[in-house]
């Protein structure tokens, strides 16, 4: 199988780089009329997946909002994720998992790969244990063709004291971060994609556009288009050159069309045309 980046280049060119994430919260259900419990998690996911799946590159289902719903909440997750591979979609369960040794190995041996008990294509991580406490997930995800997008920078006001705290060598956390995917890519792939990315919240502006510089071997997970304020021309316009490896994820300002088939297509395909254009 082909790494990660390689297929999500290929399909991103084949239909949009958009990303549709589907976060399944209290407030989701209850906007499309549906009951907070797993009846209405599952008509939520499918109805997302059979309307979106087909149109984009990637998903990116939230783990948080099926866990609050238990084991059979983690079975929705399991399914939705098998739905949309089989609508050719690759699948970014958004987990933010980090820590050490085995642990850190177990978690990519949960989400990552087609063997695995939820068959991600790729996961989200964190490195507050320290970027090299990833390793085992990097291991995993290069055994199983998957991709790691490690947090580098969040839109979230209170992770700015922290990705923003100086290191003795004068970078940023979020810049040593950035520096040492790209070294790590460098390493893996000498002149082409990296299977690991970088999330970088799009609210960000010029700051996400400038660690973009330090990460010129990775793709870029861009939540925050939407409903949390940022746009596709303004992303283009901060991203510059470094445009052509984002990966802008829209969620609410998806769902918030729904429940109508239709109407989430429409929206979906709304956002491609825009896409396009800023291309």
């Amino acid at each position: 199988m082909a790494p990660f980046q390689k297929r999500f280049v290929e399909l991103a060119a084949e239909r949009s780089p958009l990303c549709v994430g589907i976060d399944p919260s209290a407030e989701s259900l209850k906007g499309w009329g549906l009951t907070d419990d797993i009846n209405g998690l599952r008509a939520f996911c499918d109805g997302l997946v059979e309307a979106c799946a087909p149109l984009v590159a990637a998903v990116k289902p939230q783990s948080a909002f099926f866990e609050r719903h238990g084991p059979a909440g983690m079975e929705v997750l399991r399914d939705t994720v098998a739905a949309a591979k089989s609508h050719g979609a690759l699948v970014i369960i958004d987990v933010k998992r980090g820590d050490i040794s085995t642990t850190a190995a177990a978690y990519a041996a949960a989400f990552l790969g087609p063997g695995s008990a939820f068959g991600g294509d790729a996961i989200t991580a964190s490195a507050y244990l320290g970027f090299g406490s990833l390793d085992p997930i990097f291991e995993v995800a290069r055994r199983e063709a998957a991709g790691v997008f490690v947090v580098v920078r969040s839109s979230n006001p209170e992770g700015t004291q922290l990705q923003q705290a100086k290191l003795s060598d004068g970078r940023t956390v979020a810049e040593h971060l950035s520096d040492a995917i790209a070294a790590r890519n460098v390493a893996d792939e000498p002149g082409g994609l990296g299977l690991i990315g970088a999330v970088l919240g799009a609210t960000m502006g010029e700051e996400a556009g400038r660690l973009a510089e330090r990460l010129p071997n990775a793709l870029l997970l861009l939540p925050g288009i939407g409903a949390q304020g940022a746009t596709i021309a303004g992303v283009r316009n901060q991203f510059g050159a470094h445009y052509a490896r984002v990966i802008p994820t829209i969620s609410r300002g998806i769902a918030r069309s729904g429940p109508a088939a239709a109407d989430l297509r429409r929206a979906v395909e709304r956002h491609v045309a825009e896409l396009r254009a800023a291309g």
